[in-house]
């Protein structure tokens, strides 16, 4: 037998062999072809046969750098749902990465980035038609060499990657207990019998895939037994910040809303639960102005109740040195985008990260009455969908 405190490293390795498996079938895609450029050369009848061709595993791009890139994918006829691309485009360790808007013939579709790899096919793509792939996007502002993974189409074993996350999750929390308390114990006991029953000796096997079944259901016997759980309800809503000024010029600004809220979007549609918040009309009005076709898609999950714009100010604006002329602005203009694009689905919070200044804050939010701490906020339709 191996020791308690051998057993969480074991658990850890194992763990990592068996997420390689999540993906049961692989199929590269022709390399990417490339062009520099800020015009989004991304409709199906481009002619892409001069642009220089970037192989997997070589170096590319440039600091700063817009581009396009395009290739092509079927799906084959006998793979069965979830089917996804992977584009491995960039390295997830980098703090400002290439990233790009996936466009699948000449449709707006998700963000790509290192740390956003996925793109998981709805049926209409999963017809063995070739059809074209291109990538519009923006090399970053690092000035590391940046590699070209191998572009694949992958089937996906969703069994395979439920268990490695609830494995993942279960490992997460015993590291965070005590080693005296017996529910790391019984958390570890758990994983080790669970992990045992994984068949591992012909990864990609049938007889692995067959054996991720009855170690599920062990894992989900051995976190049942574990502990009774918290009387508590967690609420998570996602969000993302993003600074409309920062290290990139503002045209990055308008794709970045775009890269992200299409990304949202895919993710509503594969978690019926999700629910996500944003902040700053001008982002919104980006997007209404540059991607029509996605600000519709928003505006159905608002009214669904599942996406919540939230804030009175225009952006989230440094609250600490400008004046109360300023402020009250934001509140207008921002209340007044809000109102007229969303109506009531609109939740009027204050988005703001900065301690306010003491005399100019109050002066610009008791008019626009905004709330300023989580307690004061109203429960509005949408937020008790969420509450629900």
């Amino acid at each position: 037998m191996h020791r308690i405190r051998l057993t969480e490293p074991k658990i850890a390795r194992r763990l990592a062999l068996v997420e390689t498996l999540v993906y049961r079938r692989h199929q590269p895609l022709p390399p990417f072809r490339f062009h520099a450029g800020d015009e989004p050369l991304v409709a199906p009848d481009v002619d892409d046969g001069d642009w220089p061709v970037i192989e997997p595993g070589s170096c590319w791009g440039e600091l700063s750098q817009d581009f396009t890139l395009r290739t092509t994918f079927a799906v084959p006829g006998d793979w069965q749902a979830p089917v996804a691309l992977f584009l491995p485009i960039g390295d997830a360790h980098r703090f400002v990465l290439p990233e790009a808007l996936a466009y699948i013939d000449g449709a707006a579709y998700q963000g790509v980035n290192a740390y956003h790899q996925e793109i998981l096919l709805p049926p209409r793509w999963c017809d063995g038609i070739t059809h074209v792939l291109a990538l519009h996007g923006w090399f970053g502002i690092g000035n590391e060499p940046v590699l070209m993974g191998q572009p694949e189409i992958v089937q996906i074993h969703q069994p395979t990657r439920d268990f490695v996350a609830a494995a993942r999750v279960a490992l997460g929390v015993l590291r965070e207990l005590d080693e005296h308390d017996p529910i790391r114990s019984r958390l570890l006991n758990g994983l080790s019998e669970s992990f045992r029953q994984l068949d591992l000796r012909e990864p990609f096997g049938d007889g692995f895939y067959d054996s991720v079944e009855v170690a599920q259901q062990t894992l989900d016997e051995s976190l049942a037994a574990a502990g009774s759980p918290l009387t508590v309800d967690i609420i998570a809503a996602g969000h993302a910040h993003l600074d409309v000024a920062w290290l990139w010029p503002t045209s990055q600004t308008r794709r970045k809303a775009a890269r992200t809220f299409s990304s949202v979007l895919r993710l509503m549609e594969q978690f019926s639960d999700f629910h996500f918040t944003q902040s700053q009309p001008q982002l919104y009005r980006y997007i209404c102005e540059d991607y029509p076709d996605i600000f519709e898609q928003i505006w159905a999950r608002v009214a669904e109740g599942r996406w919540e714009v939230t804030g009175g100010m225009w952006v989230e604006a440094d609250c600490n040195v400008i004046g109360a002329e300023s402020l009250v602005r934001q509140f207008l203009l921002g209340r007044g985008y809000f109102s007229k694009h969303f109506g009531e689905a609109e939740t009027p919070i204050l988005p703001s990260y900065s301690p306010p200044s003491a005399g100019e804050m109050a002066v610009a939010v008791r008019p626009a009455k905004c709330w300023r701490t989580a307690s004061d906020w109203p429960i509005t339709p949408a937020r008790q969908r969420v509450h629900r």
